[in-house]
């Protein structure tokens, strides 16, 4: 699992067989530019401004047209001038929505506790072998750097971001097709999400606040180099602590909570 969290560039890389490395979850999915359209905060790096950025919408696992249950999730990466972009990951949760309907619920690089036993328990497990932070997704990448490609003097970032629907984009929570012929109708310049940032964990007083909207900047469209190729880094939680030690404790760790050695 380490390249999932170290692995630099945009393209997922070659494995040990000498073939890309395969994506067992969120296989399939549509790609769209999109920018981050900011209000006023405290927040340094790309939280100042992102007008180049990339989306993926997927689902985690192949859904059953006869189950009323999907998992959808979205990676987002963000180019920098001559450094590495900067990518997150979000989602409601791995245990799904019952629903059909995409902007069903609220996502965040924060989800819930992986089930302690079954098969999404050995996927957490698999995931513990380069972090015991396996529900979470750390920010401090995008506040190193603004577009410029130039460090930062400040360094600011938020605890957890969180992407709520705002109402205007909405499909049946039943079946009813493909979940990409519904993702390739929604129209350039749509607002796909509200974007607020929790400064801190709310046991320290942490505060929500709206910075922005997520603007789609061209269709969405399904992609066979999207599904096989594009790679968004999951930036390892305990690089966040690095600023912010005090946040620990307030993060659930899977396992034994002991740091991995294998990365």
């Amino acid at each position: 699992m380490c390249p999932t969290m170290y692995q630099g560039g945009d393209e997922l890389p070659v494995a040990w067989t000498g073939n890309t490395r395969q994506k067992y979850i969120h296989s399939v999915g549509t790609v769209g530019k999109v920018e981050l359209v900011l209000q006023e905060n405290s927040y340094s790096g790309l939280f100042q401004g992102a007008n180049y950025g990339i989306v993926r919408i997927s689902l985690a696992n192949e859904p059953s047209a006869d189950v009323l249950n999907t998992a959808p999730g979205l990676g987002l990466k963000f180019l920098r001038d001559g450094v590495e972009s900067a990518s997150l990951v979000a989602m409601y949760g791995v245990e799904g929505q019952d629903s059909w309907n995409i902007f069903k619920n609220t996502w965040t690089n924060h989800i819930p506790p992986v089930p302690a036993t079954g098969a999404l328990a050995a996927l957490g497990a698999k995931f513990a072998t380069a972090t015991p932070f396996i529900q979470y997704v750390g920010l401090s990448d995008w506040a190193k750097m603004g577009e410029s490609g130039m460090a930062e003097g400040e360094v600011n970032y938020p605890f957890k971001l969180i992407f709520k629907p705002t109402g205007e984009i909405s499909f049946p929570d039943e079946y009813h097709g493909l979940f990409t012929d519904d993702l390739v109708s929604i129209p350039e310049g749509s607002v796909l999400w509200n974007v607020f940032a929790l400064d801190a964990p709310a046991e320290l007083g942490g505060t929500e606040q709206w910075i922005g909207d997520l603007v789609l900047r061209s269709p969405l469209v399904t992609s066979m180099w999207g599904d096989s190729h594009l790679f968004f880094r999951h930036q390892e939680m305990g690089e966040d602590l690095v600023m912010h030690p005090e946040w620990e404790s307030y993060l659930e760790k899977f396992g034994f909570g002991l740091i991995p050695t294998e990365c």
